[in-house]
């Protein structure tokens, strides 16, 4: 950047003829006598000469009063003095300290030359009244050419670096303006990125969770319909008995009324036991029982599955409210319960623990995958069908924290896939078995969502552990998160 020039230096003096003297030595006459000059002067390495042919603009105040103004008028119509010679004594108006302490009211830049023969004012008085600055210097009269041609040179290069200095300034805070708004702009880009990555992220394991329930459907759907089936039989015979029962009581009816006209026991009390064998009275005594117990027992079952279903599924509030770990993971079991129930027995270690402080639906959407994953581990290790393997399902307490471990006895997790089995669509079991979102997921909602722990212990053949720590009360995800 080009360094901005001010020549522009006014003579602050009640004595015109030192304005005089100070435009012979900083304000040659003409250009020609300058450059002779100038050429002369290095030809005889006469350094006063080169410094007095350097031409600066100056003007003249003969008062303080009038030099103030003279600054104040030209600070306004922009074009200022970058320095100012300021002679100490000048009656009738202001000295010069006060006039000194006047113009950087008015422009704290000028550089200022106080100009005296005098003692006036010591040095510390000099700084008692106007401060200790770098921009004030003392010019003893009479003065010396080379010293006024140094001083003049030296203060209106200084002012230009100030000015310098200032646009670098104001350059570097635009600068830092423009990269603060790009920064701001790319922030809020990210924040988008980030809360569309949320979004899809929650998205995501609504879709996971859908896909688990779709293919729990055809599971869940059989096991209503086993109970219904015999819901169905029962309340099928109880119409049939009932119509009997019925048709038999119209019966003995008749033959009480034939009783009561013709008084023949004997032959009233044949027909009687011949209708009852015809309505197999007896089984129906033996089996009307039995079909509302069936029925009721069905009724149960539908209920219980239905209603642990509503509880695995339905959709969490905004913030984490106290749940009941344990029931949790029993409507889990209950809802895929056709995923293991033809190859493995379920073991339940369910502990006295607290009510937890979390998001149950994503829990449950926990429990269901590593439940779902230790059905298939257990199958794919099977040798027979007929080998059934076995799930245990345990909590405890430890400390401030809940311990849920699930446990299988399948083919366990190899051990190149184990580092690898929380990343998202990594799996390990065959096309079309699964998507490899399910760990990842369960990973992201205890790590996450609960300031959790997730860790398995596994070997090849004998079975793995999947092991769940949460804090009791709840932590992690802010109040505005919306639970998948």
């Amino acid at each position: 950047m080009i360094e901005p020039s001010n020549r522009r230096i006014i003579v602050i003096d009640d004595n015109e003829a030192i304005y005089e003297d100070f435009k012979k030595i900083l304000s040659p006459n003409n250009i020609a006598e300058s450059t002779f000059g100038k050429a002369k002067a290095l030809l005889f390495d006469e350094t006063d000469e080169i410094l007095s042919c350097a031409s600066f603009e100056l003007d003249y105040a003969s008062q303080g009063e009038q030099g103030i103004e003279k600054i104040m008028q030209a600070k306004e119509k922009g074009n200022p003095y970058s320095m100012a010679f300021v002679d100490v004594r000048m009656p009738p108006g202001m000295d010069g300290i006060e006039t000194v302490a006047n113009i950087w009211k008015l422009d704290p830049d000028i550089q200022i030359v106080i100009c005296t023969a005098y003692s006036d004012y010591s040095w510390s008085d000099m700084v008692d009244k106007l401060g200790n600055s770098s921009d004030l210097l003392i010019l003893k009269k009479p003065f010396d050419t080379i010293e006024v041609n140094q001083l003049a040179h030296a203060l209106t290069q200084k002012w230009g670096l100030m000015q310098l200095a200032r646009m670098e300034v104001k350059h570097l805070e635009n600068r830092v303006q423009e990269r603060t708004s790009e920064l701001a702009i790319a922030n809020k880009e990210l924040l988008n990125k980030i809360q569309d990555y949320e979004r899809m992220e929650v998205e995501l394991r609504h879709a996971q969770k859908l896909e688990a329930v779709g293919q729990l459907a055809a599971g869940i759907a059989h096991e209503i319909n086993t109970p219904v089936q015999y819901l169905g039989d029962s309340v099928h015979f109880l119409n049939n008995s009932y119509n009997d029962i019925l048709q038999l009581v119209n019966e003995y009816k008749v033959l009480f009324s034939k009783y009561i006209d013709e008084n023949v026991v004997s032959e009233v009390q044949e027909e009687i036991d011949e209708k009852e064998d015809d309505a197999d009275l007896e089984y129906i005594r033996e089996q009307v029982p039995a079909a509302f117990e069936r029925t009721f027992d069905g009724i149960d079952r539908v209920s219980t599955i239905v209603r642990a279903m509503k509880e695995f599924a339905h959709p969490d509030q905004r913030t984490k409210s106290f749940a009941d770990i344990n029931k949790g993971l029993e409507n889990t079991l209950i809802v895929c319960r056709n995923e293991y129930k033809y190859i493995a027995d379920v073991e339940i270690n369910l502990g006295n623990i607290p009510q937890v402080e979390c998001h149950l639906g994503d829990m449950n959407q926990v429990f269901l995958n590593l439940m779902v994953n230790a059905a298939h581990a257990i199958e794919s290790n099977r040798k027979t069908p007929e080998e059934r393997g076995k799930i245990t399902l345990s909590t405890s307490q430890q400390g401030d924290r809940v311990l849920i471990k699930i446990s299988d006895t399948g083919s366990g997790i190899p051990e190149k896939a184990q580092p690898r089995i929380f990343d998202p669509f990594f799996t390990t079991k065959e096309i079309g078995k699964g998507t490899g979102q399910g760990l990842a997921i369960a990973h992201s909602i205890i790590v996450d969502k609960h300031s959790g722990e997730l860790t398995f212990e596994t070997e090849g053949g004998v079975g793995t552990t999947f092991m769940i720590l949460i804090p009791i009360k709840g932590e992690g995800c802010n109040e505005n998160e919306v639970a998948a």
